[in-house]
């Protein structure tokens, strides 16, 4: 049975999930600076198999207006399990008891995930590309 916590899991289990779903190859972070990321959320969920970690999520939020739902990863061992969507549904309760609005930016592939979870598409996501 999968446990669900409002709190932040082990740096060390953190980087490994990070690591078997292939994240770090992009952000290519060290444990700490991962770790430090996920502190400066405004909540973080994290899924349980026993005391082994296979799926988080966090909300980064100025706590008034608008919050963005993002580093929603399940192992992928256990996928397709409905953990994904429970973490998204407890992140979203969280935000709907202090009247944020909830958004986030996917890859165009996974956007019909996201639409299953109540999510629809409302604007174009931008990222700033650094000159070199």
């Amino acid at each position: 049975m999968i446990r669900y916590e409002l709190a932040m899991p082990d740096y060390n289990q953190l980087f490994q999930l990070y690591e078997n779903d292939g994240w770090n190859e992009f952000l290519k972070l060290p444990k700490e600076t991962l770790y430090r990321a996920m502190e400066q959320s405004w909540i973080v969920v994290s899924a349980y198999d026993g005391e082994c970690l296979v799926g988080t999520g966090r909300i980064i939020s100025d706590g008034v207006i608008n919050a963005y739902l993002c580093g929603l990863i399940v192992d992928p061992d256990y996928r397709s399990r409905g953990i994904g969507k429970e973490m998204v549904r407890k992140l979203a309760a969280e935000c709907s008891k202090d009247r944020l609005h909830l958004q986030l930016l996917a890859e165009e592939e996974k956007a019909g995930y996201y639409e299953k979870l109540g999510f629809e598409v409302f604007t174009l996501g931008l990222k700033y590309k650094v000159s070199v």
